[in-house]
Parts: structure tokens; C-alpha cells; sequence
């Protein structure tokens, strides 16, 4: 039997700066233009109390269950423009959580997860192009999975921490090494804006769900695959990291967590493109033009 699959995100009418939640609804594979967009309430804000949501609530359920809103968008996706797929609170990032990545950057394997944040502003939709800074030695590519929260939660045991996600897409964690190495802290290296694409879609998952461990996060750079590796390698497991995380910070709907990179980052330059995917569990692809 096929899964019949849900994914929200957000999208603009091209000309126009509004986003709008829409919802698509697939037989097992990643949406693709002519898919048929609805839009809905945002299930995000609808599970979190300080946006007058329920903060019981699970964004999961309520992106599957909303209704099509009264003349609101619909239309075959390739209509619309892709913005980052939530509105996050926060993005926090995990690094150097593959070993491989960690050897080749000449770095320590960690004894714990390294967290860091980037801004709101970072982000950047599918198909959206990233304008490089100019003046810098070296800008890398670091393809991620990510995790968007549906619930939330505080002080997670990590045998329940799972529960919190309402699904995931994909993103890319960029870097300007000059100022990263320079700086003791990684906020300038990694905050330039448009320097986290996410996307292009959040696929929903139910509560709890565990990815398969083999399905292999994979960048690359124009048609050259740079990056490549199961997910199972991580360090630190998602279960982990968001007991870990909850501990100390209440994670909430729309939140996203970039889950690490694996080897194989590389330099970007003007005129590229790049392309980051997760074979052996759909979740489309995420593209971003660099000028």
C-alpha cells in the first residue's frame, strides 16, 4: 500500500511579499510542480500558547486535520514561490556531529553535542539564490538534515524526545571558515544572511517515528556529489541532542534543529548551484543558485 504523504511549508505569490502555510498531500513521493497546494492555518502557531495556539497541541495533527481555507490559495505548486517552510523561534544547530566531518576539519571529536544558533534571518527558501559576501577566502556548503518541532517540550527524556517532531526537511548550514577560525564563537561565520536554506518542504511524520538509520544525507555541487553518508553516523542521535537541548531551553513548534554535517564541505563560489537531498526517505530536493 503507498503512504499517502502530508507536507506544509510556506509559499508567496510571486510579486507578492506575504508567505501563506499551504499543505500538499502525495502517494509516497516528494511534491513536485503539479502537485496541488491548500492553504491552511499555520499548525505551528496553532500549538504554540504565545502565538495563541494550544500548547497541548502537536503541530502533526494539526496540519493533517485543518481545513482548506475559504478562498485561499490552490493551484498546482509550480504556481507559487518557496519560502522557508516554518517561521522558526529558533534555529539551533548542531556541529561536528559525524567524525569524519569533525577529522577533516582537523578538529576533536566531541564528548558532547556543540550547539550553536544561527538567525531568523539566515534563512532562505528552496530555489531561492544565496548572494555570497564578497571579500572572504572561503564560504562552504554543509548539507543537514533538519528536524522541525511540533510540541512543546521541556526536559525530554530521551527514550520520549522523539514525540516533540512534527517532521523534517533539509537544510544547509553555511559557513564563512575565515570568520569561524577568527572568532571564538561561530556567529559571524555562520549569521550572514541567506546563510540557512532550508527546505523545500517539511514532510509531517508521526510522533515518535524513527528515519531509517541508512537513509544517506547527500550535497552537491553543481552535478558533483560532495557529500555522502548514512544517518546512523551521527555522533550524537536526534533523540539525544533534543534530551540534551531540552534540558536546557523549551523547544517549540516551528523550531528548527540543523542535525550536523557530514565530510565532504566545499568551497562555494559565485555561478554554482547547489542541491542537497536524503536518499532512502523522501524529502525532495533543496536548491540554491549562488551569485
Amino acid at each position: 500500500m503507498v503512504e499517502r504523504i502530508a507536507w506544509v511549508g510556506r509559499v508567496t505569490v510571486p510579486g507578492q511579499p506575504r508567505q501563506r502555510v499551504v499543505r500538499v498531500w502525495t502517494e509516497g513521493e516528494a511534491p513536485g510542480p503539479d502537485h496541488e497546494v491548500e492553504e491552511i492555518d499555520d499548525p505551528f502557531a496553532g500549538a504554540t500558547p504565545w502565538q495563541g495556539g494550544d500548547g497541548g497541541a502537536h503541530a502533526y495533527a494539526l496540519a493533517r486535520t485543518a481545513k482548506a481555507m475559504v478562498g485561499g490559495l490552490r493551484g498546482p505548486l509550480s504556481r507559487y514561490e518557496l519560502a522557508p517552510p516554518v517561521r522558526p523561534g529558533k534555529i539551533v544547530c548542531v556541529g561536528r556531529n559525524y567524525r569524519a566531518h569533525a577529522e577533516e576539519m582537523g578538529n576533536e571529536v566531541p564528548q558532547e553535542p556543540i550547539l550553536f544558533f544561527k538567525p531568523a534571518s539566515a534563512l532562505l527558501g528552496s530555489g531561492q539564490p544565496l548572494v555570497l559576501p564578497r571579500g572572504y577566502e572561503r564560504i562552504d556548503m554543509e548539507s543537514e538534515l533538519v528536524a522541525v518541532i511540533g510540541q512543546v517540550g521541556k526536559d525530554l527524556p530521551r527514550e520520549t524526545a522523539l514525540g516533540c517532531v512534527a517532521g523534517y526537511t533539509l537544510g544547509n548550514d553555511v559557513s564563512c571558515r575565515d570568520l569561524q577560525r577568527g572568532d571564538k564563537l561561530w556567529t559571524r561565520g555562520k549569521g550572514f544572511d541567506g546563510f540557512a536554506p532550508c527546505g523545500p518542504l517539511v514532510r509531517l511524520v508521526e510522533p515518535g517515528a524513527v528515519l531509517p538509520g541508512s537513509a544517506r544525507i547527500q550535497g552537491y555541487l553543481d552535478d558533483e556529489r560532495r557529500q555522502d553518508a548514512a544517518i546512523e553516523l551521527m555522533i550524537f542521535d536526534l533523540a539525544f541532542v533534543l534530551s540534551y537541548l531540552s534540558r536546557v531551553m523549551t523547544l517549540e513548534p516551528g523550531d528548527l534543529l540543523y542535525t550536523g554535517t557530514p565530510e565532504g564541505v566545499s568551497a562555494l563560489a559565485p555561478g554554482q548551484e547547489v542541491r542537497i537531498e536524503l536518499a532512502g526517505f523522501e524529502l525532495g530536493c533543496l536548491t540554491t543558485p549562488l551569485r
